[in-house]
């Protein structure tokens, strides 16, 4: 009983969530200008978290070769 009625209270829901989130692109400049300095900072930032791990991995790997 409970799954109909949160069925039918859902599926209008989704439809119309759906429906807003449809947009079409349109090519030309951007609508909102990202510094080179916003843009260096942002990428200096993506690339040092994605080296975070390996860098502390070689850091360690005497202790991770020894077993202790």
């Amino acid at each position: 009983m409970f799954h109909d009625s949160a069925a039918r209270l859902l599926v209008p829901a989704i439809r119309n969530t759906l429906q807003k989130r449809c947009q079409s692109v349109v090519p030309g400049p951007p609508r909102v200008h990202v510094s080179k300095a916003e843009k260096l900072v942002l990428g200096g930032g993506m690339c040092a978290s994605l080296l975070v791990i390996p860098a502390w991995v070689l850091y360690h790997i005497r202790e991770y070769k020894s077993g202790n």
